[in-house]
């Protein structure tokens, strides 16, 4: 399963502002990620709506973690970041499907949606914020798979 642009940059930013521990303005955590200011921005606003980030105005405003990156769960960044979005297409939104009263598809990708959400609440920001030894394992993975 694939997530959105919108979810690598929070997560990318989460990770930033973690290992400096700082407040970081959403023009220098785009620019370390050579990505776009105003996507950022919204990425951004998003996470401190869900309260994961505080944010301040002004000239030397910026974001830092309103909680630590131990209990920033990777499962919760993607609820916020993905919009709830299904995660399948079924031609039955845009065609009349004759055996969508049969179908079980969206049984299907829901279930493994939930467990993809449950093995992500297992790693929080502090799980993936530092270098690893070659070989570590992280949550019964290795880190290499």
């Amino acid at each position: 399963m694939q997530t959105s642009l919108k979810t690598d940059y929070a997560i990318h930013s989460l990770m930033l502002l973690a290992k400096t521990g700082k407040e970081i303005s959403v023009t220098d955590l785009a620019e370390k990620q050579n990505i776009s200011r105003t996507y950022l921005a919204k990425v951004m606003q998003k996470l401190s709506n869900a309260g994961i980030v505080k944010s301040s105005e002004g000239k030397a405003g910026g974001y830092q973690l309103s909680k630590p990156p131990a209990e920033i769960k990777l499962s919760e960044i993607v609820k916020i970041t993905e919009d709830g979005i299904n995660i399948f297409e079924c031609v039955d939104d845009k065609r009349n499907c004759e055996i969508k009263d049969n179908c079980k598809i969206h049984y299907v990708f829901k279930k493994s949606y939930q467990s993809m959400l449950k093995e992500l609440e297992k790693t929080s920001i502090k799980d993936i914020i530092n270098p690893k030894i070659k070989g570590e394992i992280i949550n019964g993975m290795d880190k290499n798979d």
